[in-house]
């Protein structure tokens, strides 16, 4: 039974999404005097990637000397970055790090009380650190409540306001529509700024957070904002152990030693990248695993028979001994390498997103957005393991400083009042349509059969992709047909619709892309072409998807762009049984 009441809230700033990126968005801002809303479809603290990150941040020191960390991000990422942005992120960390020691946020540390830190995945000078996420997340909420930031926890935001009431918009972005998912009220939020900070974009079902759906790149894609490098979005990691159970971490897992062998007992990833190891780009990893597959060397195990004894010394202290490893479930991982298997499909982790400059903005006015809902121009394609948490970290803080103040010194902007009941029966359409033969369960079920063979996913076409496509067009067409027999189904609804129509602009980007590069790999242009060395967009216009291809900056070039990638992508290179370029440094 849907709520009848709708309520309205002013505020200057407005942000969507309260992981990482959006709590310190919210902070910042707070801490600048603007009024702030910050509102979460579960609860702020508890929900999404950030309490689930692995535990592993990239952390700079002041002792570091950040070109060298830069040239790396810099190089491994192909050069296709704002160079700008790197330092951003790598100086904004050294204080985001520097804040989380001074809030007491539990750190693995050396028998000397020194931050205890290990090459990043995928870099030889690049360190990061490992921390407890949860209890970073609870102290955010601690800090912005006492700011003065009022959290709506359990909203389900469905749609941005726009000044014209269209989608796309000539004009700007106002704020935002949505409703409680206990009670059904629905709140209508107008700010004048407007941040998306709601994470990454991922299939529900098929990753363990499953809350990740996309929503606020989908409403800001309808908004008219711009995507870039969607086909990137492609990725994996190995979460699933024994085919049971989710695996901690790999990321921590390898940094203490961890091991990758097939069923001969050889550790294959010395073939692919003799350097690096386990610690490359998951994306190669993961493709190694499945020639394994292919070769009939399966199954894969994670050997932690090699890890050092800080290992589970951490475990038991910082994780508090929560982990599947040091139960009776699993056989004794100190004596027993375990089956491990990989995911891969729509996982961005910043390698594509919202574009957005270096403040936050997005090309709308009014809108911006940080985090795993942004493009993380500071690494490019690449995403070495504590980049996404620092890049959510550091954009988060910018975003919300640029909105605080550009928001301090403007106006709420104008709305056609008709367009609030309009959503509010958008919002609730599905409560009042027949029982149909599909469920909201039913739609997601269709989206993940996208994901369910790594090999499928990780090895595409145009007609794969093409097909891939229909099915998410599908899944929107049928999200607007359906009944919601209930708020936690009407839930689900507006998510299918959100990743389906994020997921089509994944798609849609793929067939655009003639070529394969880091992850993202076509057997029909199996070959990296430098020409494609862009940023790839696509937005709506009022008369369909607009494709763009747009030239990276020039302005604060410190490492000139050379040896421009070519030849065989280096997806490809591994199931063809050849060592990828640039697998090792």
């Amino acid at each position: 039974m849907k709520s009848t009441e709708m309520v309205a809230r002013e505020t200057d700033v407005l942000i969507i999404g309260g992981g990482f990126a959006g709590s310190w968005a919210a902070l910042r801002a707070a801490e600048l005097g603007a009024r702030v809303i910050l509102v979460d479809k579960a609860y702020v603290s508890r929900s999404g990637a950030s309490t689930l990150s692995g535990g592993i941040t990239t952390c700079p020191l002041d002792s570091d000397d950040i070109d060298v960390w830069a040239e790396e991000f810099i190089t491994r990422g192909g050069y296709m970055c704002d160079q700008r942005w790197t330092y951003q992120l790598l100086e904004g960390q050294r204080a985001r790090v520097k804040d989380y020691e001074s809030w007491g946020v539990p750190i693995s540390r050396d028998a000397e009380g020194n931050i205890r830190r290990f090459a990043s995945r995928g870099m030889i000078n690049v360190r990061g650190m490992q921390y407890q996420p949860k209890v970073a997340m609870r102290e955010l909420r601690r800090r912005v409540l006492d700011l003065g930031v009022v959290i709506l926890d359990r909203v389900c935001v469905t749609e941005l306001i726009t000044s014209d009431g269209q989608w796309p918009t000539s004009g700007s972005v106002a704020g935002a529509v949505g409703f409680n998912v206990h009670d059904g009220q629905f709140i209508v939020m107008r700010a004048k700024r407007t941040i998306i900070a709601t994470g990454m974009i991922a299939m529900k079902g098929t990753h363990r957070v499953d809350n990740d759906t996309g929503d606020g790149v989908a409403m800001a894609f309808r908004a008219g904002a711009r995507l870039v490098d969607m086909e990137f979005t492609f990725g994996g990691t190995f979460n699933v152990l024994m085919k049971r159970y989710d695996f901690p971490s790999y990321n921590v897992a390898i940094a203490h030693g961890a091991r990758l062998i097939n069923a001969r007992g050889e550790r294959f990833m010395e073939a692919i990248d003799p350097v690096r190891l386990e610690r490359g780009e998951l994306s190669q990893v993961v493709a190694a695993f499945a020639k394994q597959m292919i070769d009939g060397n399966g199954p894969v195990y994670i050997d932690l028979r090699h890890v050092d004894d800080t290992y589970w010394s951490d475990m038991a202290k910082i994780h508090r001994g929560g982990s599947i490893l040091m139960s009776e479930h699993v056989p004794d991982p100190r004596v027993h390498p375990l089956p491990i298997e990989p995911t891969w499909g729509m996982w961005a982790s910043g390698r594509s997103g919202l574009q957005i400059d270096l403040q936050g903005r997005t090309n709308i006015p009014g809108l911006l957005a940080a985090g795993s809902a942004a493009k993380n121009d500071a690494t490019g394609t690449h995403a070495s393991a504590g980049s996404p948490t620092a890049f959510c970290n550091v954009s988060g803080w910018h975003a919300g400083e640029c909105a605080a103040r550009e928001s301090l010194e403007d106006q709420l902007p104008p709305t056609p009042t008709h367009v609030f009941n309009e959503l509010r029966e958008a919002a609730f359409a599905p409560l009042g349509k027949p029982v149909h033969e599909k469920s909201a369960d039913a739609l997601h079920d269709d989206l993940a059969r996208l994901e369910a063979s790594v090999v499928d996913g990780m090895v595409l076409s145009g007609d794969r992709l093409q097909a891939m496509l229909e099915v998410t067009r599908d899944v929107a067409r049928l999200s607007g047909e359906i009944a919601a027999m209930d708020l936690h189904d009407l839930v689900k609804i507006h998510e299918a619709r959100n990743v389906a129509e994020c997921a089509g602009a994944v798609y849609q980007s793929g067939l655009d892309r003639h070529e394969s590069r880091e992850q993202f790999f076509r057997e029909d242009y199996p070959m990296t072409d430098p020409s494609w060395f862009c940023w790839h967009g696509i937005r709506r216009g009022r008369d369909g998807v607009i494709m763009e291809r747009l030239p990276f900056p020039t302005e604060g070039v410190r490492f000139p762009i050379r040896n421009l990638d070519s030849g065989l992508g280096r997806i490809g290179a591994i199931i063809r049984g050849e060592t990828p370029k640039g697998g090792a440094p």
